[in-house]
């Protein structure tokens, strides 16, 4: 899992600030298990590094991206 971490924070400082992305494009990006990535996503999201955004019309498709800073 850390190589999933390590790639996911690696798209992330390497792309415009703001831009989101669901467990599916990851999946797309990494080429790696849709429930591996879900798993990194969120021990990155209790970290404190990433931010879930939920859209009203589709609740199950979180999008992730990198937590700005304040």
């Amino acid at each position: 899992m850390e190589e999933i971490r390590q790639k996911i924070l690696k798209v992330l400082t390497a792309i415009p600030a703001g831009v989101r992305y669901s467990t599916s494009d990851w999946g797309r990006i990494l080429g790696e298990d849709k429930r591996e990535i879900r798993r990194v996503l969120d021990d990155l999201e209790a970290e404190g590094e990433m931010e879930v955004q939920r859209d009203e019309g589709r609740p199950d498709k979180p999008l992730y991206r990198l937590k700005e800073a304040d």
